[in-house]
């Protein structure tokens, strides 16, 4: 019994992404309707083709089951693309495969606020111990799937067990949605203080993956 108990605390300690993220539900209609045709491929870059393609067919299952167990799914179809499964434990800071992800790229100077189709994307504070504080640490990963003219950013992620397609643009950090377009998607839910709990107020960066 008290194997069990420390094997379920161990499988607890190694989430990697916010217990309290958003559903689909009406971000959904955007999503589906978005009509503006982004940036799909890096010039010069072919591994992102089949990489994005993989990500299209996991978008809408439950690949991983978590955000970094989704990556994690796609690291290892792509040999280990995104970072190296083996030398990836020594970078555990806390216990979250996010953020472990996050020092990997940080040491390596491969975070930028930049983005390149099949990047990384991070956040922080999305968890449900961050309610009313801040700590920076980084609990919330996707991987960059489209990229607009206007600055908005197309990411998948898993949230609440389900891969699903959001979006964030740095350019209007405080805007939910403008016409017909999301501009940032609601990273966590929260109460009154909405505004803060979207993608772009929970940004912590965007992870270069070498091609």
């Amino acid at each position: 019994m008290k194997q069990l108990i420390i094997c379920a605390l161990g499988a607890f300690l190694l989430v990697g992404c916010s217990s309290k993220a958003p559903s689909a539900g009406s971000q959904q209609a955007y999503v589906l309707n978005d009509y503006e045709e982004g940036i799909t491929s890096v010039p010069g870059s072919e591994f992102n083709r089949p990489l994005i393609a993989s990500v299209d067919d996991y978008t809408g299952t439950r690949a991983g089951g978590d955000c970094s167990g989704f990556i994690t799914v796609l690291n290892d179809k792509y040999d280990d693309l995104f970072f190296n499964s083996k030398d990836l434990p020594k970078y555990f800071t806390n216990g979250r495969k996010s953020q472990a992800i996050y020092n990997y790229y940080s040491r390596r100077n491969l975070l930028s606020n930049t983005p390149r189709v099949g990047d990384l994307v991070f956040f922080q504070n999305t968890l449900r111990s961050n309610k009313g504080k801040v700590n920076n640490e980084i609990s919330h990963i996707g991987i960059v799937r489209e990229i607009y003219a206007d600055g908005r950013v197309k990411f998948v992620h898993n949230t609440r067990g389900r891969n699903q397609a959001d979006f964030v643009n740095l350019n209007k950090k405080n805007v939910h949605v403008a016409g017909q377009k999301m501009e940032n998607s609601y990273i966590v839910r929260c109460g009154k203080d909405r505004i803060s709990c979207l993608a772009s107020n929970r940004f912590a960066g965007y992870g270069r993956v070498n091609n």
